[in-house]
């Protein structure tokens, strides 16, 4: 019986959640559910149907973001949406957790464009040794590990594994897999870049102008010392 009203209140939590991620994907929310009856949601596998080749069930991912720079291996911001003709590169950073095995983890980072073009795929292994950076979760301890990257927006860093510029407007995503399973997915938006203000317009100032008389005379500068036309006499009579 109390199974059968956890369940109740799950699907009565369903719909407002999948509205919210349609939301977030940029579509207009929904109040119901109007995806093809193909789209079935399945129960998770028993703990007996488990593959243990995939480790996915053994990995946590703690942090996922994308900034704009990494300082001493930490973010030094957390930003989603970047500026074409501001900024100069995106950064990702990720944190996760593995369980013991004794098989070497590679995780993959793929970015794909709005229109769902790979322009970044960056791999790395891992080795869980448990010698140090242990947590515990649950009564179960694990080694964290971190991965970080970056691309470039104006230029092609080719150790991230870069093939393509972030130059497209829109919504992009990064998906981290950890042996070949998915296990955690960010985004971010590419704006068009802020166009600088333009510059006013200097008044002309009129030019005066030069007479042939004598300083003082119809001047056009005000406040001009007067000065007279009798020329000063050589001796003091």
């Amino acid at each position: 019986m109390k199974r059968i009203i956890v369940l109740s209140m799950l699907f009565a939590l369903a719909t407002p959640v999948w509205a919210d991620l349609e939301w977030i994907t940029g579509e207009a929310p929904k109040a119901t559910n109007e995806k093809p009856a193909s789209a079935v949601v399945r129960d998770a596998p028993s703990e007996s149907e488990h593959n243990v080749t995939t480790g996915n069930q053994d990995v946590v991912v703690s942090i996922l973001t994308t900034c704009t720079n990494l300082v001493n291996n930490y973010p030094a911001d957390s930003v989603n949406y970047f500026y074409l003709g501001k900024n100069k590169q995106i950064s990702y950073y990720a944190y996760f957790l593995i369980k013991p095995s004794s098989r070497i983890h590679t995780a993959t980072v793929e970015w794909y464009s709005p229109s769902n073009v790979l322009i970044a795929k960056y791999e790395k292994d891992y080795r869980v040794s448990f010698v140090d950076r242990l947590l515990t979760i649950q009564n179960e301890t694990y080694q964290w590990f971190l991965l970080d990257m970056t691309v470039g927006m104006d230029h092609l860093i080719p150790q991230a594994g870069q093939t393509g510029l972030p130059r497209d407007l829109g919504l992009y995503t990064i998906r981290l897999s950890i042996d070949g399973q998915i296990v955690g997915n960010s985004f971010f938006y590419v704006k068009p870049g802020e166009t600088a203000p333009s510059s006013p317009v200097a008044t002309p100032v009129p030019h005066s102008t030069v007479t042939s008389e004598a300083p003082g005379v119809n001047s056009p500068l005000p406040m001009s010392t007067p000065m007279s036309k009798v020329p000063i006499p050589k001796t003091i009579q």
